[in-house]
């Protein structure tokens, strides 16, 4: 089964409230004091999983709201950028990650709709790989290509 950020909000946090509505900027915002998410209301489905994955990434790491590092834009990327990866982990398993690519090795959008995320997930994924599953990856599509 694959992951829910519903269930882990619903299991994990049932204090934080989700609420949909228009950002003028961003696609989703944590809001620690509130114990609140903002999600884009103009978002798809799909986008809106993945922002909400993103925001709970926000959570699970104890990080306060952006808006809190002020001008630090170094401090405020690094922040960015280990929710990205919290939650392209959760999004996205290796095997699920391998079959896309596999299957979809020329096509992006198909390895975003097979895996139900956007290609930011897809891509913050692959640059997590460690040189044992690049080199998964890579016997698998050398095997696929032997195939065709």
């Amino acid at each position: 089964m694959s992951w829910s950020a519903w269930a882990e909000l619903r299991l994990r946090h049932p204090d934080i409230w989700v609420h949909r509505c228009h950002l003028s900027e961003g696609a989703g915002w944590w809001c620690p004091d509130e114990r609140m998410i903002l999600v884009d209301e103009r978002l798809d489905q799909r986008q809106t999983r993945c922002v909400l994955a993103h925001e709970l990434g926000h959570v699970a790491l104890g990080h306060e709201a952006c808006h809190d590092y002020g001008d630090d834009a170094w401090l405020a990327g690094r922040i960015e950028a280990a929710a990205d990866r919290w939650a392209a982990a959760r999004l996205v398993s290796l095997g699920c990650l391998l079959d896309a690519l596999v299957a979809h090795p020329d096509d992006v959008d198909a390895v975003c709709e097979q895996l139900d995320v956007t290609p930011d997930v897809v891509r913050t994924r692959l640059a997590m790989l460690d040189d044992a599953e690049l080199a998964r990856l890579a016997v698998r599509l050398a095997g696929q290509e032997q195939a065709a």
